[in-house]
């Protein structure tokens, strides 16, 4: 049976959804890979600031963790149910940015963090997003 052209939307914008994360967590994984110290110096207050060995390296693995992160979210065929658990994942994020924003770790970070708020925010409701329309999908297709 051909699938609905509803159907068809929903999953097409879960892509979507999907591939813009994706580009995020590589874009901002590649920028902290490959230049650590500018990554550094935008998101720590000065005083904070060092740029030995360790932290340039700690920046780097992060980033390269990121962008291992965006390929697998760029190419994994995501259901409902990993959509959900990925979006549970920013929960961490979202309170390491209200620690360190609004919370006792105030003043380490510039105020470059409610950026990466924002973000997070962004990969959390687009994981429920997308989590929402892959199940409406596989609703339709069961009735089906």
């Amino acid at each position: 049976m051909p699938i609905s052209k509803t159907t068809q939307q929903n999953l097409r914008t879960a892509r979507r959804i999907q591939l813009a994360m994706a580009l995020g967590y590589s874009g901002l994984g590649a920028w902290c890979l490959l230049h650590p110290t500018s990554a550094i110096r935008l998101s720590l207050s000065p005083q904070y600031i060092t740029l030995d060995r360790a932290p340039v390296l700690i920046m780097r693995c992060f980033g390269a963790q990121a962008m291992t992160c965006g390929l697998l979210l760029g190419v994994a065929d995501m259901t409902r149910k990993s959509f959900l658990a990925f979006g549970a994942a920013m929960v961490p994020y979202l309170g390491f940015n209200a620690w360190f924003g609004v919370g006792p770790g105030r003043g380490v970070f510039t105020p470059w963090l409610w950026l990466d708020f924002v973000g997070n925010v962004g990969f959390f409701v687009g994981s429920l997003w997308c989590a929402r329309l892959i199940g409406e999908a596989e609703d339709v297709q069961k009735k089906e």
